[in-house]
């Protein structure tokens, strides 16, 4: 099922906690407390974070919108049937106001227990379906569909039929209609051990259908490798995050299959939903010797490139092909498309996720954060992956596209089952790209 390119997109992991994730990247990214972010605990925006203080109140040139708002503030204190006791909530359900206004579903507002969760539970696993889940507007009905567009490897939904592109319609036999995407997570989220019943369809499949999953502990760790093929000395490595330790672990990654004689790599991205910037640009400098990994355009300002660092950990005659679907966002298209457009990998899989907004987190002094959308970042040939094409689509095109499973062949396959099958075909194109 194709991502609708005029949808409005917002993805969140099911997990415990609120808004941690799969996040990304900034211009330059000090997350400061955050610690090894993109852990994929319950929301996951793709995208690319910067992040800063914002303590200071500016000067306020026009007092009427905000006289406006006051006004509004007390008539509903003073006159509204039940009393408010909490003004916080008033304030707070009038940013998010504001921010619905910008028709940006990446830019949103945490509270400080939000804020809190996001800047402390990134350990890398948690309790949860593992699955990932994004929120699309239909253009011509206006109604939001709630679509599994990941599901996490070795998680509970993996051993069920369950796979990327389900539509949940209801959750323990109730609709979902009219809900936002986080209550419908918080009907999923529940303690390991508890069962939770999810209502899907399937495009192709003329019924919907009932699945059961026992919520459990998720681990999602940073990167798994090994030799895939001994006889051909292929490596493979699987970037699941691109968090602060990427970097590290993948140079070990590296490092390894180089003693062990490597002479071809497989470099799995599908279902990264991204990372931090920093992270990006060093595992794209792995393979590219110097140049742009990535263009960040502000507002009113030209496209600044960030430049890999000369010199490579995998050597230029080692052939690359780099595997992602529609789970693959921000860093992972990053690298992906800078691979891609500078002739040093061939991208096969799916279409990627196609987001390239940039955020910056402000947190501000009660210890709540805006998460606003100040930029974009453009590949190395300045293109736009989250700006629909020629053909209506968005995000990295493989060179190699892999089909679509089949509505009722594929019904029964788990995502660990079909994600195994990407890798078989990734590797079948790889030994034709190696040299006799």
């Amino acid at each position: 099922m194709k991502p609708n390119p005029y949808s409005t997109l917002l993805t969140l992991v099911v997990g415990i906690g609120f808004f941690i994730g799969g996040l990304a990247i900034g211009n330059v990214v000090h997350f400061g407390g955050i610690g090894a972010v993109v852990a994929p605990l319950a929301q996951i925006i793709p995208g690319v974070h910067r992040y800063e203080l914002d303590y200071d109140i500016p000067t306020v040139s026009d007092l009427s919108p905000i006289a406006t708002f006051w006004q509004v503030r007390e008539k509903i204190k003073n006159q509204f049937v039940y009393p408010v006791d909490d003004d916080t909530k008033l304030t707070y359900g009038a940013i998010r106001g504001m921010l619905a206004a910008l028709e940006d579903p990446y830019t949103r507002f945490l509270d400080p227990k939000e804020f809190k969760d996001f800047n402390t539970e990134t350990e890398g696993h948690f309790d949860g379906i593992g699955a990932i889940l994004e929120a699309r507007i239909d253009p011509a009905s206006h109604r939001q569909r709630v679509i599994i567009t990941r599901v996490i490897e070795r998680g509970p939904t993996s051993k069920t039929k369950i796979r990327g592109g389900d539509e949940i319609i209801g959750v323990d036999d109730k609709p979902i209609k009219g809900l936002t995407l986080t209550e419908v997570v918080r009907r999923i989220r529940g303690k390991r051990g508890t069962v939770v019943e999810l209502k899907l369809v399937r495009e192709g499949l003329d019924e919907p259908f009932d699945v059961e999953i026992t919520r459990a502990n998720v681990d999602l760790p940073t990167v798994e490798f090994e030799m895939l093929d001994e006889e051909n000395k292929i490596g493979y490595i699987w970037l699941r995050t691109f968090n602060k330790t990427a970097k590290d672990k993948m140079e070990a990654a590296i490092t390894k299959l180089n003693s062990q004689g490597m002479k071809a790599l497989l470099f799995d991205l599908s279902g990264d939903p991204g990372g931090i910037l920093d992270a990006a640009v060093a595992v794209g400098s792995f393979f590219l010797d110097g140049g742009p990994v990535v263009h960040i355009k502000g507002r009113g300002t030209e496209p600044h490139p960030l430049n890999a660092t000369p010199g490579v950990k995998v050597p230029n005659d080692v052939p690359i092909v780099v595997l992602i679907d529609r789970g693959s966002a921000s860093a992972s298209e990053i690298v992906a498309g800078a691979l891609q457009e500078r002739h040093r990998a061939t991208i096969v899989g799916r279409r990627s996720f196609g987001k390239s907004k940039v955020q910056t987190i402000l947190e501000m002094r009660d210890g709540s954060a805006l998460f606003l959308s100040t930029a974009v970042y453009l590949t190395p040939k300045l293109t736009d992956i989250g700006v629909d094409d020629a053909n209506g689509d968005r995000g990295v095109k493989p060179d190699h596209m892999f089909p679509e499973p089949d509505p009722e062949k594929d019904a029964e396959v788990t995502g660990e089952e079909w994600h195994g099958r990407q890798i078989q075909k990734a590797l079948e194109i790889l030994k034709t790209e190696m040299k006799p």
